[in-house]
C-alpha cells in the first residue's frame, strides 16, 4: 500500500505541476482536523510549482497553524509563499524561451471556525476568515510583461473527514473564496484585460473561486506526513484564467493534544 501511495503522489505531482501559470495560482487549504479543546497543530509544507517544460527548480513553502482554545472552536492562521518559474509562450509576452517568467509573492490569512466530532471516527469542520497577499510577475528576458498586484480574500470552507486512532486522517471539503485585487500595476496595458474572460479590467471586478481539496495525514500522534491536492475554478463572470489550475503540496504535521496523554483514548 505504501508503494501505491508513493506512485500515486508522484503521478499527481507531475500532473498538477504542469499546468500553465497565470495571475491566480491556487494554494493549499488550512484544514486542521482539530478534535478537542487544547489541541494544537502546525503543518509545514512545500508546493511544487514549475511548469513541466521549465527546468529551473522552485518550490513554494507554506505554514499552517491551528489551535482549539475552547470546545468546538478552532482558530487558524496561515502563511503562503509563491516561487515559480514558467515557460510561457503567448501573444502577450513575445517569448519562446524556457524559464522566461518568474512568479513571486506571499499571502497571510486568519480565520476561526466550528468543529464537531461525530460517531467514533467522524469529524465535521466549518471555518471562515480573511486573507491579504501579493503577486509579482517578472519577465526575465527584459521584455514587457512585468506586473505586481495586491489582493484580499474572504473565505469559508466546510469539510468532512474521519480518523483511525490518530494514525490515519482523511478529510475532503471545498473552499469558497471571494477574491478581489486592491492594486494592479503593469508595464503593459494589455495585461489589464489579459487574465479575464470575457475581457475586462481585472481590478474592477470581484471573483468567486471554488477550491475542492483532499487532505491526508499519516503518522502517529505527534508527527504525521501530510499531502493535500485540489484545484480552483472561477465561478463568476468575468472568469479568471486559466480554468481549473491544480495544486499538490506535501509536508509534515506536528500535533499536541490532551488525548495523547490518555492511554485509554481510541
Amino acid at each position: 500500500m505504501k508503494h501505491h501511495l508513493l506512485y500515486s503522489s508522484l503521478f499527481f505531482l507531475i500532473v498538477f505541476s504542469s499546468c500553465t501559470p497565470s495571475i491566480y495560482l491556487p494554494d493549499r487549504v488550512n484544514a486542521p482536523m482539530l478534535r478537542e479543546v487544547g489541541e494544537v497543530r502546525l503543518t509545514g509544507s512545500l508546493k511544487a510549482q514549475n511548469n513541466s517544460v521549465a527546468p529551473r527548480n522552485a518550490v513554494s513553502p507554506s505554514v499552517d497553524f491551528a489551535i482549539s482554545p475552547m470546545k468546538n472552536l478552532g482558530l487558524i492562521a496561515s502563511y503562503r509563499s509563491t516561487n515559480r518559474y514558467a515557460a510561457e509562450n503567448d501573444k502577450y509576452d513575445f517569448l519562446k524561451y524556457q524559464d522566461s517568467i518568474h512568479y513571486t509573492g506571499n499571502k497571510t490569512e486568519l480565520g476561526l471556525g466550528y468543529y464537531l466530532p461525530f460517531g467514533k471516527r467522524g469529524l465535521f469542520e466549518f471555518y471562515g476568515g480573511g486573507a491579504f497577499g501579493n503577486i509579482q510577475r517578472t519577465n526575465l528576458r527584459k521584455y514587457y510583461g512585468n506586473l505586481d498586484a495586491t489582493y484580499f480574500q474572504v473565505f469559508f470552507q466546510p469539510s468532512i473527514g474521519f480518523n483511525i486512532k490518530d494514525i490515519f486522517e482523511l478529510s475532503s471539503g471545498i473552499r469558497f473564496n471571494y477574491h478581489q485585487y486592491a492594486h494592479f500595476n503593469t508595464d503593459t496595458s494589455v495585461f489589464l484585460k489579459a487574465y479575464t474572460k470575457p475581457k475586462s479590467d481585472i481590478s474592477s471586478s470581484y471573483y468567486v473561486i471554488l477550491s475542492p481539496y483532499l487532505n491526508l495525514n499519516i503518522g502517529y500522534q505527534y508527527v504525521k506526513f501530510n499531502i493535500q491536492g485540489g484545484f480552483s475554478l472561477c465561478a463568476t463572470k468575468p472568469y479568471l484564467e486559466p480554468f481549473s489550475p491544480f495544486f499538490l503540496s506535501t509536508g509534515l504535521t506536528f500535533g499536541l493534544a490532551p488525548r495523547f496523554f490518555n492511554h485509554k483514548h481510541q
